[in-house]
């Protein structure tokens, strides 16, 4: 038998960029929240541009937001008599009070000039919010780039109220000492992680196992209530920034407070997360693909590496090609819906993550403060299918999104499950 398992390459790069910013004047005024985006937010090949944003509350006079853009995902044009490259963003942020609101309590830009430069591949930098010392409000972020003439849109909540709240937390990481947005780590990472006031204890909470697999988008099953019984709790000293280093495998959730909800949510799958890199990670994703026997079969080989060559084999009717492609696209889905999804638990093993490892990235992603919902059309936009996601708040996590289940994604579940394993990645309306 052929082996494949070495073939399948995943691709995904992250760079960073450089940047000098101005901010532009503050205005306000009576506008209502923009309408929902529509684009293809998560089709890394076709929208390009993902910002990451980190709210932190530094005091109660002062929050800041802080942004990361990709230099992979913008554009460059030559500037001035030396032809020099550079790139043009615009961040900016509305402030409502609550996400029903229909009028901007206040609003402010920031200018970001962006240099092609070898040696410095990234910037981390901040608008201060100008938020009048509201305790509570809702936060509209778009971010523009000019030059390519596109933009995205995204939606925080500020709560200065709570003090187990994540944006009370400034997270270093020790390799670069920059500020780190995700919300996991591998097991070599180290950071230091601050409070922004000073505090006696802060208590880790941490549970070893995985919460179940989400249902299939038919199913009338809802989602088991998240276990809020720790595997083992410790404290650390909150008077001063504290170094964070934990290498087992599991949740972290970090708290103030106890008694109270909130807190900030840190996520270890393991060695070599988002990426999929061993035989037991591909193997866990199959579980949408295969019965419950297969499945046991497959995780409890001793070679599991065969099992993934040969399950895959199989499927392509033993034409290594073929596989090899489908490798390819099913573990690629895989790797990006773990930068995409991840929540307090891995971005593959989510809602969301089950329907872009089954269907594929969305054509369009209309995005709302409380949910998202994907479309599936054909080029015509005579037939389409539509998932609908909504947002949970829960203090774990703030990308938990959870799908409309619907008897009717029955027959298009079971028409995708059909297609991989006859060796043809699905497309909704071929």
């Amino acid at each position: 038998m052929n082996k494949i398992y070495g073939y399948y390459s995943i691709l995904f790069a992250v760079l960073f960029l450089s940047a000098c910013f101005s901010t532009s004047p503050r205005s306000t005024g009576n506008t209502s929240m923009s309408k929902p985006k529509s684009q293809a937010l998560y089709n890394p090949f076709i929208y390009r541009m993902h910002p990451e944003f980190f709210i932190h509350e530094q005091s109660e006079q002062k929050t800041v937001l802080y942004t990361k853009i990709y230099l992979s995902e913008i554009k460059f044009i030559p500037i001035g008599a030396q032809k020099r490259y550079q790139g043009k963003i615009r961040i900016e942020y509305k402030i409502y009070s609550d996400i029903n609101s229909q009028q901007v309590l206040d609003s402010a830009g920031a200018n970001f000039n962006v240099r092609k430069q070898k040696s410095q591949n990234n910037i981390i930098s901040y608008i201060q919010i100008e938020d009048n010392n509201r305790d509570k409000y809702f936060l509209e972020i778009t971010t523009t780039d000019i030059y390519r003439r596109s933009s995205v849109t995204s939606y925080i909540s500020v709560d200065k109220t709570n003090i187990n709240s994540a944006q009370k937390y400034l997270i270093i990481s020790k390799k670069n000492n920059q500020i780190y947005f995700k919300n996991f780590f591998r097991p070599e990472h180290y950071f230091s992680i601050k409070h922004n006031t000073a505090v006696d204890s802060i208590y880790i909470k941490y549970y070893q196992k995985e919460i179940p697999m989400p249902y299939p988008p038919y199913s009338d099953m809802k989602r088991e209530k998240i276990n809020t019984l720790p595997d083992s709790i410790w404290s650390v000293s909150g008077k001063e920034a504290f170094q964070f280093h934990e290498k087992k495998p599991g949740f972290y959730f970090l708290q103030i407070d106890t008694t109270q909800t909130g807190g900030l949510g840190l996520l270890n799958p393991g060695q070599y997360f988002p990426y999929v890199k061993t035989s037991l990670d591909m193997v866990k994703p199959l579980q949408y693909l295969c019965s419950e026997e297969e499945y046991q079969n497959l995780i409890n080989s001793s070679n599991k590496k065969l099992a993934v060559d040969r399950f895959w084999l199989e499927c392509a009717g033993d034409n290594t090609a073929r596989a090899r492609e489908l490798i390819r696209i099913y573990y690629n889905r895989t790797l990006y819906a773990n930068v995409y999804f991840t929540s307090f638990t891995q971005g593959w093993r989510t809602d969301r993550g089950m329907i872009y490892l089954m269907f594929g990235p969305p054509k369009t992603v209309k995005n709302f403060p409380d949910k998202e919902i994907w479309l599936y059309h054909d080029r015509l936009n005579f037939k389409v299918l539509q998932f609908v996601f909504k947002k949970v708040e829960n203090s774990y996590s703030d990308n938990d999104y959870v799908l409309e289940r619907h008897i009717d994604f029955r027959s298009f579940w079971f028409q995708a499950i059909k297609s991989w394993r006859n060796g043809k990645v699905y497309s909704v309306f071929q």
